[in-house]
């Protein structure tokens, strides 16, 4: 284990990775006072040969802090730890096995204290935060290490101010807040963000954190356990997302750091991944260049990667070629597809940019790259609960029933469980441009779920499609999908007592909304109007009128939830109403359409024959 003796100033030095020229800590700590570049921590590995046992590194339990003599860190009695580090490397039997691969292993850097591979990093730069006696430390974050550095800061009782891009998971969002960090949601991008962070440390007397050299000097702990966990040997090819580079630069490190010390004897060749919508590094290191450029606009669902202005681009990009290594991009999609699989194949649920290294190992082993007994590294970099929403973009919405055993019986015997995601790249497929017959939605759902839904089932379906159809839209893998969700859901209702046969609405901007319904209730063909504050409002008005003229019972609206499965004008939307009545029954309904109001109207109709159901029996 390391010594707690302080280490002494000459034990290592910070100098400028482009210009070579030496900085102090108190000048700065982030990039260089001459040139902008990035900085890097320089060693005297026979000092650091001269102060560790061997023996001890190869036999100590592995943990961040196992670690500390290998760190820029002054003082052992100010180190701040949430216990990082030590994650598994798992033996990836079931996805080696489909891809030909006997020692593919995933670094699960999802089980860091707060989820992610951030944690090392935060471990050395909030110690340094305190070291240098900060007032306060602000960052810039794509949310990943916003959660990190603010869980840190709580324990070292420094104030944290984070700056993020609007629209940021909220997943991430609420775990930093829990910490106490104070949030601002910059309109704009990480680049925007990284920008007006620097500005506020300097202005304020801040200590900045973020993609600096502190960081990557913790982060390259990775490095050093995938070596102890091969049992004292260097991997083939280690395979990891790049953001901002830091991380990926970090890993290499920790391997040239063991090679220094004589505890290997080679290094692995690096793959750097990143999303197709942000490929700075990975177009550089194609064209075999060691400058990236600048990706003004990053999109992609992978947004912990999103950086369209790599601060260490350069460093990576160095290592890449150093290595031997080289870049691969993938899509939005290939990425999901590698979040599902690894969580099917082997159990780790991870955020997006934790699933690019299993894309990219996809498409090399589609182009036989490897060889079968490769040692194969996936840097699996953060949790899949940072951002939940994005897997279920292509997951289907469980279905519900009520608590009785014939209703379980239905479930197994439909085979309701075929019903699966869409896989994404089936996704946005068109299935159906015009009325199809009900064969062919026989036959559709056949193929597509492994379903043999009854006729009168498949009758719903259809008068379903035939409302997307009408809008103008053609309906995708995704729209069936939702609408046979839809239908399977509502046929737990036995008699379906409300039917809203049509409805006209006048909107206005400056006047209340109103709104004239048609329904059937009970066999009886009814009408009326009301005005309302929104367009929905104005129609749940006038429906109240005929319950309340049909003596029906009285539902009162809980929430209401709005998703837009696709982009653009003529977007599916998915609408969920949460209902509850007078005896406290509480529903849960989601309609699918073109048209926000008429996804409303047939959540509210869903929701309110479910509830009478529930009444009467």
């Amino acid at each position: 284990m390391p010594s707690k003796t302080s280490k002494t100033d000459a034990l290592y030095h910070l100098e400028c990775f482009d210009c070579k020229r030496v900085t102090k800590e108190s000048e700065s700590v982030t990039s260089c006072t001459k040139c902008g570049g990035p900085l890097v921590a320089k060693y005297d590995f026979a000092k650091i040969k001269s102060r560790i046992n061997l023996y001890d590194i190869e036999h100590t339990p592995i943990t961040g802090v196992k670690y500390l003599n290998f760190y820029p860190i002054n003082d052992f009695e100010k180190v701040i730890s949430l216990r990082e580090g030590g994650t598994p490397l798992i033996r990836a039997r079931n996805l080696g096995k489909k891809y030909k691969l006997n020692k593919l292993y995933l670094k699960n850097e999802g089980a860091n204290p707060t989820g992610v591979f951030k944690d090392r990093g935060t471990l050395v730069e909030v110690t340094k935060a305190v070291e240098l006696g900060a007032k306060a430390i602000c960052l810039a974050s794509t949310g990943n290490m916003a959660a990190s550095v603010a869980a840190y800061s709580s324990i070292a009782g420094i104030p944290c101010y984070v700056l993020v891009p609007e629209g940021t998971p909220i997943g991430k969002l609420a775990q930093t807040l829990s910490y106490h960090a104070r949030i601002i949601q910059v309109r704009g991008t990480y680049s925007d963000c990284a920008k007006l962070a620097e500005v506020m440390a300097k202005k304020h007397g801040f200590y900045l954190a973020g993609d600096y050299v502190f960081r990557r000097e913790g982060q390259k702990s990775q490095g050093y356990e995938i070596v102890e966990q091969l049992f004292w040997k260097s991997p083939d090819y280690v395979v990891v997302p790049v953001g901002c580079g830091t991380n990926s630069a970090a890993i290499w490190q920790g391997f040239v750091d063991f090679k220094e010390l004589g505890l290997i004897n080679k290094l692995p060749k690096m793959i750097v991944v990143q999303p197709e919508g942000c490929n700075t590094v990975v177009d550089a290191a194609k064209h075999k260049k060691l400058k990236y450029k600048i990706v003004d606009k990053p999109i992609s669902i992978c947004s912990a990667v999103a950086a369209g202005t790599p601060l260490d681009g350069h460093i990576i990009l160095k290592a890449v070629k150093d290595s031997g290594g080289f870049g691969v991009e993938v899509t939005d999609t290939e990425a999901l597809i590698a979040q599902q699989s690894m969580a099917k194949n082997e159990g780790i649920f991870a955020e997006p940019s934790g699933a690019l290294p299993m894309a990219a190992i996809k498409k090399l082993h589609e182009k036989k790259f490897f060889k079968p007994d490769d040692v194969i590294i996936a840097v699996i970099t953060g949790n899949g609960l940072k951002d939940p929403v994005s897997a279920t973009k292509i997951l289907p919405s469980p279905p519900s029933i009520e608590p009785n055993i014939e209703e379980i019986d239905s479930y197994l015997k439909n085979k309701i469980y075929n019903i699966r995601g869409a896989s994404a790249d089936a996704a946005k497929k068109s299935l159906f441009k015009s009325k199809p017959t009900i064969n062919k939605i026989k036959r559709v759902i056949e193929k597509d779920f492994d379903l043999k839904l009854n006729t009168k089932v498949v009758q719903k379906i259809q008068r379903e499609l035939e409302e997307f159809i009408s809008k103008g839209k053609n309906v995708t893998r995704y729209d069936f999908q939702n609408i046979v969700e839809d239908v399977v859901n509502a046929f737990t209702v036995k008699k379906k007592i409300l039917e809203i046969t049509d409805f006209k609405v006048a909107v206005s901007k400056k006047e209340p909304n109103r709104a004239e319904v048609e329904a059937s209730y009970d066999g009886k063909i009814l009408s009326s109007k009301a005005a309302g504050v929104g367009a929905f409002d104005a129609i749940m008005k006038a429906m109240q009128k005929i319950i309340r003229g049909q003596k029906g019972i009285k539902v009162t609206l809980q929430d209401f939830n709005v998703e837009i499965d696709e982009g653009g004008t003529d977007a599916v939307v998915k609408v969920t109403i949460v209902f509850t009545d007078e005896k406290s029954n509480k529903v849960v309904v989601s309609a699918t359409s073109p048209d926000l109001i008429v996804a409303s109207v047939n959540a509210f109709e869903k929701g309110y024959n479910l509830l009478w159901w529930k009444n009467k029996s």
